[in-house]
Order: C-alpha cells, then structure tokens, then sequence
C-alpha cells in the first residue's frame, strides 16, 4: 500500500530524545513517507483532512495541551485524548499505539472491539534499541498489509476520490468561482433543495470522474478475494449497510426515509424530494409496511423454501407487479438481518400531513438508491398497468412454426 504515515507524538520535535530519533530513522527508510504531528488536535485535524492514511503510530502518553483558562470563557473542556480521539472517529488505516507504560486491558478490549485487527498495542524501548525499534515498526506495517490485502482497494479508491475532488473544484473554479451560488439560486428558483442539489450535482461528477478512473478501474478487475471467513450472517450484515443508511440527527427529510406509525406500521416516504423543499407541501407520500404481514410472508415462504429450495429462489426478484420485498428491513436499531419488508401495492399508499410527520416517527434509517427509486418505479408501474387481450394460441403457434418455405 502506499500512502503517508502520521507519527504522532507530543515530543516529536524535541532534539535527540527517543522519539524525535525514531522519527528520523523512521523518515530515512526509503520505502515509508512519514508525517510528523505534535498535538491532538493537529491530528484529529489532519485525520480529517486526508481520509486515509498508510498507519497512524500514535503516542499513548500525550501531555494534556495547555489551554489558557481565558480561552474556555467559564466552559469546561473535557481533555482530548488518545482513547477519546480513538473512540470517536472511524480510522481506517493500521493504528499503531505506542505507550511508554502498559495500557489497560478494558480500553485495549474497548478499542480493538471497535478496530478489530487494525489496532495494535507496542511499548516504546529505550534509545539503546533504536534500531530495533525501527525495523520491528517497518516489519509490523509490511505484516499488517499483507495480511490485509483486501484493503488496498479502498486505498487505491480514496486516492482517487482525493485526486478527482481536486480536478472537479479546480475546472469548477476556473470556469466560474461563484459556482456553488450559482447552482443554489437556480435551485430556488426552480422549487428545488438548493444545499441538497449543490452536493448532487457535485457527486454526479465525481461519480463520472471516477468510473473514468483507470488505476481505480484495473484495480477492481483485478482483484482477487482470499477471504476465508465469509459466512451468511456477515453478508446479510453488509447488504443491510448497502441498503439502508442511518441518517444523524437533525438531518433533512429526504425520499426514501423510514417512519414508524406504530409497533406493526412502518412508512419508505416516496414524495420527490424536490416537492419536500416546498412551504406549500403539507402533506408527505408514503409506501406502507405491515410488520405483522411481513413476518407472515416471510414464514409462509420459509415453509415452501424448506420443501423446495428451487422454488422460493426468484421473490426477492420482485417478479409480481403487485408487490415489493425488501430484505434485511430496520424494524430496529438491533443487530438483526433477517427480517423482510413486504409492501403490497393494492393498499400500500397512505399520506400523512407535516404534522403528523415529527420527529419522534422518524427511525432515521433511509433506503438508499438505487432502491427507493426502484421501488418508486415500480409502483409508479403498478398505478399505471394497462391490461391488453391475449394473442390467439393459433397465432402463437403460427409465429412459433413457421417454415422456411413461407420465406
């Protein structure tokens, strides 16, 4: 893998200690690109700013950043730290924590539970064993990527993103530096979401920049899996991400966004999301669930799966125009995967008012796309069916045996 690796540590930059050495060293070795980092909050900073990073070698013995008490206006700051910085964001990279004395099993079985294999916990040696130092980190970092292979596309994928977000912002700014206005004001005259329409049409571009993308594209063609641990419960998992995103709080409402009436009554809000922008629209479209029903169906069809695997295979297809099923459904916030939505067409569309649309109704799970368009299109289909007679089976039989001498 390539990419850069942060040296974080608060004694970096102090001449001839043991860490400003292991910098040196570190920096020397041809193969590695390190970046130096003193404060917490420089690193969180730079975290943020570069996405990915080649590993993060952090030191778990920071001093507390002075803050002048003037500074705080009477607030109370809790510290940042390394557990803290650790807990709170998703790093994806090898994390190397470095600690001059042994850190607790509770925050290392907290953070591995959160980091898996990608946190690794080391104790600093003394500047007599410099060298061993070195290479024992350099060998950690080339062990951690080979057994990690599965990661270099994503690296390869973020190097991309970074690359064409810097093309797109550049040909944007030279061709127009007010873009981002311009966009928004034709948004709000058309009766659109200015902020949302902004993003869209920016990530339609990236999108296009990167499927463009020849190193991001050789790299998906090649790649080779060498998983060994792939079981059913961890894909329903990772087709539950796929499908459904969680929304933060205080996000705006947006198609596709789950509601909850009551215990057995769940909502996908259909209305398009440039009618939910409007101040005259009172009123939101949904598509509704029955969770009882659903749960129904799905033991029915356990039932027939079990007599005849072949048979069930195909209703996830969504073959019958009638209705739509949606697999591993949030009916909760819970861990669960195997539970399917069943929508039925014929009396699926109710309409509630703002109002009635609060906060607490919201489960800020959404189904994202393509499906929610899938599933607006299809019932659009449904709404719009248009039955024809049938052709004659003489006409059939007549199209179906022709021969050569009618030719």
């Amino acid at each position: 893998m390539t990419g850069v690796i942060l040296f974080a540590d608060n004694k970096v930059f102090e001449s001839n200690s043991f860490e400003n050495l292991l910098f040196v060293k570190l920096a020397a070795e041809d193969t590695l690109t390190v970046l130096p980092i003193c404060s917490l909050p420089d690193l969180e900073l730079t975290i943020k700013t570069i996405s990915t990073c080649r590993a993060l070698i952090l030191d778990w013995n920071f001093d507390r950043d002075n803050i002048l008490d003037d500074d705080l206006e009477g607030s109370v700051l809790p510290p940042l730290t390394p557990e803290r910085l650790l807990s709170d964001m998703n790093i994806y990279s090898l994390i190397y924590v470095y600690s001059q004395s042994d850190i607790s099993e509770e925050v290392k079985v907290h953070l591995t539970k959160h980091y898996s294999n990608k946190i690794q916990f080391k104790i600093k040696k003394n500047v007599d064993q410099i060298d061993d130092d070195v290479s024992q980190i350099k060998h950690d970092i080339l062990e951690f990527e080979k057994n990690n292979k599965h990661m270099e596309i994503p690296f390869i994928w973020s190097q991309a993103i970074n690359q064409s977000v810097q093309n797109i912002f550049f040909d944007l700014e030279r061709l127009n530096p007010h873009w981002i206005e311009e966009v928004r004001e034709t948004a709000k005259k058309d009766s659109g979401m200015p902020t949302s329409d902004v993003i869209n049409i920016f990530h339609q571009m990236l999108d296009d920049s990167l499927v463009q993308n020849d190193g991001l594209r050789s790299a998906l063609e090649d790649y080779k899996s060498c998983a060994e641990d792939l079981n059913n419960v961890s894909t329903a998992r990772l087709y539950r991400r796929i499908y459904y995103s969680r929304m933060s709080l205080g996000a705006p409402i947006t198609t596709g966004e789950i509601y909850k009436f009551s215990e057995d009554k769940y909502g996908i809000l259909i209305t398009p999301e440039c009618d939910l922008n409007k101040v005259d629209k009172q009123q939101y479209e949904f598509l509704i669930i029955s969770k009882s029903k659903s749960k129904g169906f799905q033991e029915e069809r356990q039932k027939k799966y079990n007599k005849n695997q072949e048979s069930e295979k195909k209703i996830f297809n969504n073959g019958v125009i009638s209705r739509h099923i949606l697999i591993s459904f949030p009916f909760n916030d819970e861990d669960v995967c195997d539970e399917i939505a069943l929508i039925d067409f014929c009396n699926a569309l109710s309409v509630y008012s703002k109002e009635e649309c609060n906060q607490k109704k919201r489960t800020l799970n959404k189904l994202n796309s393509p499906y929610i368009h899938q599933l607006r299109q299809r019932y659009l289909a449904y709404l719009g069916r248009f039955g024809v007679p049938a052709i004659p089976e003489s006409l059939r039989d007549y199209n179906l045996n022709r021969h050569e001498a009618e030719f």
